[in-house]
C-alpha cells in the first residue's frame, strides 16, 4: 500500500514540462485575445473610417453643387440673358466666355421654348424630364446623373437655374454640366482608408457614382435587401433615403459584415454611401496588433526560461522531503513508532527544509521564506544580514571539523535567537555563511545598536579539548526599501560583506552607509 501510496505521488506530481504546457496554454490564450481584441478594433474602425470618409467627400460635393448654383443665379440676374429682345447669339457668346475661365462640361443658355442654343443653332431639350420640372415649376434643379453630350455616352451631373425678367415671368434657363470623373475624383480622394468603398445614390436609388465595387446604374439596395441586419430592413432604409435623412445599417452575408453609413447631399435627391467591409478592416487592425501576439509568447517564454532554475532546485528539495518521508514510512511501518523513537521523527520529518548540524534553514527554503516574507510585510524597519564566520578555514585546519561544526552550531544557535526576538529568519546560505532577516524595528537608531550587539556577540570563545580559541564574523546589512525584491536585497547584503571582509573583518557595514550601488 504504501509502495501504491508513492507511485501515486510521483504520477501527480506537478513537473516542469507540466508547467510548460500551462506556459503553452497561456500564450495561445494570449494570441486569442489579440485576435479578438481585433475583432473588436475592426468593427470600431469600420465606423470610424466610413463616417470620416462621408464627412470628408459631402462638403467637397456640396462644395461644388453650391458654387454652380451661385455661378448660374449670378448670370441669371444679368439683362442680357433674361431679356427676350436681346439676341439669342448674344446671349451665346456671353454664355461661352464666362465658362472659357470656369470650365464646365457644358454651360448653356436655354430659351423660353426649352431650346438649347449654341453657335451651331438651337436643339430641343423638352423631351426631358428634368427640364420640363424646372419649366412647370420654375425652380431650380440639380439632375441624376444621365447620359449627354454629342457623343450620347458622356455621363453627367446637370444644374438648372430659371430665367426671369423683371415681372418674375420666366423667360428660359441656364444649366451647367459637371463632369462625371469629377465626382469620382472627389468621392476617391474623400476616403479616409483604401478599404472604404464610397458612392453616390441617386433619387431613384440607383448607384451613379462610386470608387469601387458597384456599376453605374445598378439599384443600391436590391441586391443587399436580405442580408441587412441587427433590426433594420430595406423598407425602413429606402424610407429614410428617400427623406434625405441620415442612416447608418449594417449587413451580414456569411462571414462577409459590413458597415453602411449614408447622409443626404443638400441641395440635390442624392444620398452619399461610405461602405466599410470587416475582413479588410481586420486585416489593416491586425497589422498593427499583431506584434503584441508575438510579444505577448516572447515575454511568456522568457519568463518561464527563467524559471526553469529555480524550479527545479525547489522540484529537488521537494524530492528530498518525499524521500524523507518514504524513510520515515519504512521506519514506522518496519520497527514500529515506539522503536523509531521521538527524535528520529522530527530528524526525518526536517530533512530537506533544515540544516541538520545548525538548525537553521536551508538556504532555498529561506530564499522562498524571504520571498514571502517581503510580499506580505507590515509596518517598520526590515533588515537582512549576511554573516560570515572569519578564517573559517583556518579552523578546519588546525582543530579539524569537529571543532569547526561546533563553531557552526555556537553561530547558528545565536543567530536563532535573534531570529526569535526580532521576529525574523535565518538560514544557513553555504559553509560559513548564514542569512539573517530581522524585522519589526521602530527606526535606524534601533537597528544599528542590535547590529553593533549582534556583532559582539558573535565574538566567542570555543573550547576545544584542552584548548581554546576566539571566533569572530563579519556582518554586511541593508535595510529594506520596499522596492527591492529577494534576489537583490540578498545581492546588497552580500556586497556590503565584502567590504567588511576588505577593511579587516569583524564588524559590519550597512548598504545604505556606503552608497553602494
Amino acid at each position: 500500500m504504501a509502495g501504491e501510496a508513492r507511485n501515486g505521488q510521483g504520477a501527480s506530481r506537478f513537473s516542469y514540462k507540466q508547467m510548460a504546457l500551462y506556459g503553452v496554454m497561456l500564450a495561445v490564450a494570449s494570441v486569442l485575445v489579440v485576435f479578438v481584441f481585433g475583432a473588436f478594433m475592426a468593427v470600431s474602425d469600420m465606423r470610424h473610417e466610413a463616417d470620416v470618409s462621408i464627412a470628408s467627400a459631402l462638403p467637397r460635393v456640396e462644395g461644388r453643387i453650391d458654387e454652380t448654383f451661385k455661378l448660374l443665379e449670378t448670370l441669371a440676374e444679368r439683362e442680357t440673358l433674361y431679356d427676350p429682345d436681346v439676341d439669342v447669339m448674344t446671349k451665346v457668346d456671353l454664355v461661352d466666355k464666362v465658362n472659357e475661365h470656369f470650365g464646365f462640361f457644358l454651360l448653356c443658355y436655354v430659351d423660353a421654348g426649352i431650346n438649347v442654343w449654341d453657335a451651331t443653332g438651337p436643339a430641343s431639350l423638352a423631351s426631358r424630364s428634368h427640364m420640363q420640372r424646372v419649366y412647370s415649376t420654375g425652380e431650380r434643379y440639380v439632375t441624376d446623373s444621365f447620359v449627354a453630350g454629342a457623343d450620347g455616352t458622356t455621363l453627367n451631373y446637370t444644374v438648372i437655374v430659371p430665367l426671369r425678367d423683371g415681372r418674375g415671368a420666366m423667360t428660359g434657363s441656364l444649366f451647367a454640366s459637371i463632369y462625371f470623373d469629377e465626382m469620382v475624383e472627389m468621392l476617391d480622394e474623400s476616403r479616409a482608408s483604401s478599404y472604404v468603398e464610397s458612392l453616390i445614390v441617386g433619387g431613384k436609388g440607383q448607384v451613379m457614382s462610386a470608387t469601387s465595387g458597384h456599376e453605374y446604374d445598378d439599384p443600391f439596395l436590391d441586391p443587399i435587401r436580405d442580408t441587412i441586419a441587427f433590426g433594420m430592413t430595406a423598407d425602413i432604409v429606402q424610407s429614410e433615403l428617400l427623406a434625405l435623412n441620415p442612416v447608418t445599417f449594417w449587413t451580414v452575408d456569411g462571414l462577409d459584415v459590413r458597415y453602411y453609413s449614408a447622409y443626404p447631399v443638400v441641395g440635390t435627391e442624392w444620398d452619399i454611401v461610405g461602405v466599410a467591409s470587416f475582413w479588410d478592416a481586420y486585416a489593416k487592425v491586425m497589422r498593427a496588433v499583431f506584434p503584441l501576439a508575438i510579444v505577448a509568447v516572447a515575454v511568456i517564454a522568457t519568463a518561464f526560461l527563467l524559471m526553469r532554475r529555480p524550479f527545479a532546485r525547489q522540484m529537488e528539495e521537494a524530492r528530498l522531503l518525499e524521500r524523507s518521508v518514504a524513510e520515515l514510512q519504512k521506519k514506522v511501518y518496519t520497527d514500529g513508532p515506539a522503536e523509531s523513537g521521538f527524535a528520529d521523527l522530527i530528524e526525518l520529518t526536517s530533512s530537506g527544509l533544515s540544516d541538520g548540524l545548525t538548525g537553521t534553514v536551508t538556504r532555498s527554503v529561506f530564499a522562498s521564506r524571504l520571498a514571502n516574507a517581503l510580499d506580505n510585510a507590515g509596518d517598520g524597519i526590515y533588515a537582512l544580514c549576511f554573516i560570515d564566520l572569519d578564517d573559517f578555514k583556518n579552523i578546519n585546519d588546525t582543530f579539524g571539523h569537529a571543532t569547526g561544526d561546533v563553531a557552526l552550531k555556537t553561530v547558528g544557535f545565536l543567530l536563532r535567537e535573534y531570529e526569535r526576538r526580532y521576529d525574523g529568519l535565518v538560514g544557513r546560505y553555504g559553509g560559513d555563511e548564514f542569512t539573517l532577516l530581522m524585522t519589526d524595528f521602530d527606526d535606524e537608531a534601533e537597528l544599528r545598536r542590535v547590529l553593533d550587539e549582534l556583532t559582539g556577540r558573535l565574538h566567542v570563545s570555543i573550547q576545544a579539548g584542552g584548548s581554546s580559541f576566539e571566533v569572530h564574523c563579519s556582518v554586511g546589512a541593508t535595510v529594506w526599501d520596499r522596492q527591492a525584491d529577494a534576489d537583490e536585497l540578498l545581492e546588497q547584503a552580500d556586497r556590503a560583506l565584502y567590504l567588511v571582509k576588505q577593511r579587516g573583518k569583524e564588524g559590519y557595514c550597512l548598504y545604505q552607509d556606503e552608497g553602494l550601488s
